[in-house]
């Protein structure tokens, strides 16, 4: 019988999305001293102890808005203010000098007009039927703005306002050109408070009805009757080797370290922040510094328009995220009525299928707008889909199982988020950062964080769809279900009540609680925490976490690459047989080394074996039209350093021949073993004929797309790799494929150019620990620079920056500021 394939079927679209109480469940070992500690006594400690999240001091502001704005090194703005609206007015003027119209452009978009302004030249239809019906005007101004604190209200105000008067300063015709510009553009205009929070919920519904969008509009009215339709039969939806063609969704993913006092030579935790987020557009990162005296003291990096920090440091704590693995809906499986497909069963009751029309503007080629309605159809678990352009089997309404299936979405009611990134802010120690995450307001992101008293965390506490393994086992009760869930796409019986989401106590409906999510403090046997997005199952080899709900993640499987090489160098790290310092564990000086080794672990566990195929050829002329040049590739290789570094010889021979191979299934000669998941797999199979032929033909094939592409085999990887910042003027830019390596850059190839385009890969990358001082011992890296505009001096300053393997020495405390001050302002609308 055939065996159903992992996530293949819907890993394009659900890359994005992430990609039990009386239920079961299970619960992590956690070991540590839940932030306390005896380490790291010195300067200016905020004592660990109760952090409240309900009522966070500060004033909201009056609406008359006073800022100070320091600009030290790099553009970045250190934002000072008395209240919580004048702070965001001094953040949204300072967000808006280097990148207004990224922001403006998000604002189209999550109003869902782009169709209306861009048509399709980067409109999405699916996108504008999706934002338009769940973040329309009431019930944004009602429930997701009313849900926020007032202080975060009142940011929001004014971080519109402060926006809007870059705008009346600088006007349309002025706005910045280039790439991401948008001078003249007749979409632009001043913003609300609403469209900001528009914005917010579109990432906060981004791993869920934002992914599923196109799979919303491609479900129509029945036009059939039930009995048109061929009943699904097994063959069709137990799939080997398919893949379901779903489309490319946008590559994200992360790594972090949160190192405790146990895996430091110092007494003090240490972080590696290293998202590997997009490289344009609306999900770029800012730094920026916040202050409210007494109130508010956080400097870190925020996602376009976002008026608070999502990744930072404070004075005592410091935190990244990683993209989780958890899944943030469920399917639902409704059994239709036969003489009336708008109607399913729920239980012994008959539920209707409801109908919403959703006016959508678009523009046509010839500039005119026509007036559409697009709709779309709701249950009571959330909208239909219909999984047609996946898979013929699943799709249909009806399918062949007289069915349709509709999605519940675990962040629709999400209006936490940004009340969860405030009180993460405030919080002084590992102890008060869970308190804040027992919010369950982070939508998609796992945390690890490290702090001042010596500990550190991983977490995966975030909004996750209440179903256990038991319910999932019998609620996943058809051809149909049993399918989608072994893809991932989890979907249950939704006319059987008993397959509702369950409840935990204290957790928002429907999701799990704190005590059914997994998590792993550091102690004694567990010197340090890592995640490089597999799931929390390994989050330190030392402990594995195991005995949650599948939604959350796989346990017990293979890793990646990039994920087994996180731990291989933090392994080393501890045991100092890294090369990098004879003595064990972490510095930030040596976490930084680790960043920027560009390993290669790949290379380090099948160069060797590679080098002994590849001289092994006689005649490259069966494997290559470039015999010459290809015979040449064996000894580039053998000379290679094994790195990606700007100046390594041989990295892009390496890049072209490891992404042909790297998903035959039978590369590893040592298969994985669970109880070794950092090691194994592990030795290139070359006693496999099949084997040594697809290496044969991966460098063969390599060859010839350099050579066809222009690109001279021995040309170093930083001239190969890079970014274009004018004219002539190409910042090599080293790191390489998440496919094979830690330090990631997720570059295309340009015919004759080179790897000349970056989409994703490293971005905002921190490192931060403490000593006796007062101020946190913070460095960064902003790869691609603080601002969108061509003209600016910080388009492509810090780019340069990461090219050199250099940081900037955050300026946190007031001296540092003032040492680094490049300018200064007091911004006030009482001046307007």
């Amino acid at each position: 019988m055939a065996r159903f394939i992992s996530l293949i079927a819907l890993c394009g679209l659900l890359a994005a999305a992430g990609c039990s109480s009386s239920d079961g469940g299970g619960v992590a070992g956690n070991g540590g001293n839940g932030g306390g500690g005896e380490g790291g006594t010195g300067g200016s400690v905020a004592l660990c102890g109760d952090l409240s999240t309900e009522d966070l001091p500060g004033d909201p502001g009056d609406g008359n808005y006073d800022a100070n704005i320091v600009w030290t090194q790099y553009g970045i703005p250190h934002v000072t203010a008395d209240d919580w609206g004048s702070l965001g007015y001094g953040a949204g003027y300072a967000y808006a000098k280097e990148n207004f119209c990224v922001l403006m452009q998000e604002v189209i978009r999550a109003n869902g007009e782009s169709m209306r302004w861009f048509g399709n030249d980067g409109g999405n239809l699916a996108d504008d039927l999706v934002y338009r019906f769940y973040s329309n005007d009431e019930y944004i101004e009602n429930e997701f703005i009313a849900a926020a604190d007032e202080t975060l209200q009142a940011m929001t105000v004014g971080y519109a306002e402060g926006f809007n008067r870059y705008l009346a300063e600088t006007g349309v015709e002025n706005l910045p050109e280039g790439p991401e510009g948008c001078r003249g553009a007749d979409w632009v205009r001043p913003i609300t408070e609403i469209d900001l929070a528009k914005v917010y919920r579109k990432l906060i519904l981004r791993a869920g009805v934002g992914t599923l969008a196109p799979l919303i509009l491609a479900a129509d009215a029945p036009t059939m009757t039930m009995a048109a339709k061929s009943r699904v039969v097994p063959e069709s939806v137990l799939i080997e080797e398919s893949a379901w063609g779903m489309p490319e969704a946008t590559a994200m993913g992360s790594n972090a370290y949160g190192i405790g006092a146990e895996g430091s030579q110092t007494e003090y935790g240490i972080l590696l922040g290293n998202p590997h987020f997009p490289w344009r557009g609306p999900e770029r990162w800012f730094q920026q510094h916040l202050t409210i005296p007494g109130v508010y003291d956080v400097m870190g990096a925020s996602l376009q328009g976002v008026p608070v920090v999502n990744i930072g440091f404070n004075g005592n704590l410091a935190w990244s995220h990683t993209v989780s693995t958890a899944r943030r809906f469920t399917g639902y499986e409704l059994h239709l009525l036969e003489d009336d497909p708008m109607k399913y069963m729920y239980d012994d009751e008959v539920l209707d299928i409801e109908t919403f029309e959703v006016p959508i503007q678009v523009k046509l080629e010839d500039g005119t707008i026509e007036d559409t309605i697009q709709a779309i159809y709701t249950t009571q678990y959330g909208p239909i889909v219909d999984l047609a352009p996946v898979n013929g089997a699943f799709g249909g309404w009806p399918t062949g199982n007289t069915t349709v299936v509709a999605v519940r979405d675990a962040n629709i009611d999400n209006t936490r988020a940004l009340n969860q990134f405030q009180a993460m802010g405030k919080a002084n120690c590992i102890a008060e950062l869970e308190q804040a995450l027992a919010m369950i307001g982070l939508p998609w992101v796992n945390t690890i964080a490290a702090d001042r008293q010596g500990a550190a965390l991983y977490a995966d506490i975030t909004t996750v769809p209440h179903v256990s393994a038991e319910k999932l086992d019998s609620c996943a009760d058809s051809i149909i279900s049993v399918g989608l869930t072994a893809n991932r796409f989890f979907t249950l019986n939704g006319s059987r009540s008993e397959c509702q989401w369950g409840n935990d106590p204290g957790a928002p409906p429907g999701l799990f609680g704190v005590e059914n999510l997994p998590k792993l403090e550091t102690s004694p046997d567990v010197p340090y925490v890592a995640n490089s997005n597999d799931s929390y199952w390994l989050s330190n080899p030392n402990q594995l976490l195991e005995g949650f709900s599948p939604l959350i993640g796989n346990e017990g499987v293979q890793q990646s690459l990039r994920t087994r090489q996180a731990f291989v160098q933090a392994e080393e790290r501890l045991a100092g047989t890294d090369g990098l310092s004879a003595e064990p564990g972490f510095t930030v000086e040596l976490l930084q080394d680790v960043m920027y080794g560009n390993r290669n672990i790949a290379q380090e566990l099948t160069l060797t074996d590679v080098l002994s195929i590849c001289d092994s050829v006689g005649d490259w002329s069966a494997y290559s039209a470039n015999p010459v040049e290809a015979a040449s590739a064996c000894g580039i290789l053998a000379a290679w350093d094994g790195l990606f570094n700007n100046g390594s010889v041989g990295a892009m021979i390496w890049n072209e021949l490891w992404r042909r191979i790297d998903n035959n299934a039978d590369l590893w000669a040592v298969p994985f073993d669970a109880n070794d998941a950092v090691n194994t797999p592990n030795t290139l199979n070359d006693e496999d004929p099949d084997v040594v032929e697809a290496v044969k033909e991966a460098i063969g094939a390599g060859v010839d797309f350099m050579v066809n592409g222009g690109i001279p085999l021995d040309r170093p990887w930083g001239e190969v790799q890079f970014r274009p910042v004018g004219e002539g003027q190409n910042i090599p830019i080293h790191g390489g494929s998440g496919r094979f390596m830690f330090s990631v850059i997720s570059s295309r190839f340009v015919d004759q150019v080179g790897y000349a385009d970056i989409p994703t890969g490293n971005s905002y990358i921190q490192t931060v620990t403490w000593d006796e001082s007062e101020c946190p011992d913070a460095y960064a890296v902003l790869t691609y620079s603080q601002s969108t505009n061509p003209a600016s001096d910080h388009y492509a300053d810090l780019t340069q920056v990461y090219s050199d393997k250099g940081w900037n020495d955050m300026p946190y405390c007031a001296a540092d500021i003032e040492a680094a001050k490049i300018d200064e302002i007091d911004i006030s609308n009482s001046e307007n």
